[in-house]
């Protein structure tokens, strides 16, 4: 995206343009991530002149993506990083956001805040909402994939104890399915031996399951070889198509 890409879609829309003209959380990411602090105060300046929502629910019933708090996730990441974003994670109403952007940004950094995150707090609901399930999932998709990222083993000892303890107050299979999918992340000793341990009945858990056994077993394998930056691209680019 180039740098005025983003002014032009704010400025086009078929609503009001409080409601964001064009753009997409996704846009204002990908520009947070391209300009650092410089795209930060284009962000800042475009939701304070168009007046994006901070609410996604306005007072006449209408819906509309809470824009301004993207913008500020956004903003807070292109003046300082992870550590910003990890700041957000103590305020509910904008944890959601600052967990999405940080699932984007990708690095070991964002593991550590995701995972010190669930380990200093705890579910307030049993929705996948829930900033907690939220930040979870987000684990799971930075770490239980090929292409994904390979914490240090101090981060995936974190990651299964964190999987193992939440499991055991789990009360839904979304939930149940989430922990052993996540655990994936976390190919240590212990993983595998406490995977092949749980007794599920639920469909949806019973397959989990399976696959994260399936994934430890080929992780923990002496033949192993992690992917290449090249095969993970690849790897990426396969699984946006089949969506």
């Amino acid at each position: 995206m180039k740098f005025n890409d983003l002014a032009r879609k704010a400025a086009k829309g078929s609503g009001p343009l409080s409601y964001g003209g064009s753009v997409h959380p996704e846009d204002l990411i990908r520009f947070s991530l391209a300009y650092g602090a410089v795209g930060a105060d284009e962000i800042e300046r475009l939701c304070e002149q168009h007046g994006w929502h901070e609410d996604g629910l306005l007072e006449d019933g209408t819906r509309v993506v809470p824009l301004a708090r993207w913008a500020a996730a956004c903003v807070a990441y292109g003046r300082g990083g992870v550590a910003s974003l990890q700041h957000l994670l103590t305020d509910r109403t904008l944890a959601t956001v600052a967990i999405a952007v940080l699932e984007e940004v990708r690095t070991e950094s964002c593991v550590t805040a995701l995972l010190d995150y669930c380990m200093s707090t705890t579910a307030v609901s049993d929705e996948p909402d829930d900033p907690f399930w939220r930040a979870l999932g987000a684990l799971n998709a930075l770490t239980s994939f090929d292409d994904g990222l390979a914490p240090p083993e101090d981060q995936q000892e974190k990651l299964r104890d964190l999987v193992i303890e939440t499991f055991a107050s789990a009360t839904t299979s979304h939930q149940l399915t989430l922990c052993l999918c996540a655990l994936r992340g976390a190919p240590i000793e212990g993983s595998l031996e406490w995977a092949e341990a749980q007794t599920v009945t639920a469909p949806d858990v019973l397959r989990a399951k399976v696959a994260a056994i399936k994934s430890l077993r080929r992780r923990l394998s002496g033949s192993y070889k992690p992917p290449s930056a090249e095969q993970k691209r690849q790897i990426r680019r396969q699984r946006a198509l089949d969506v």
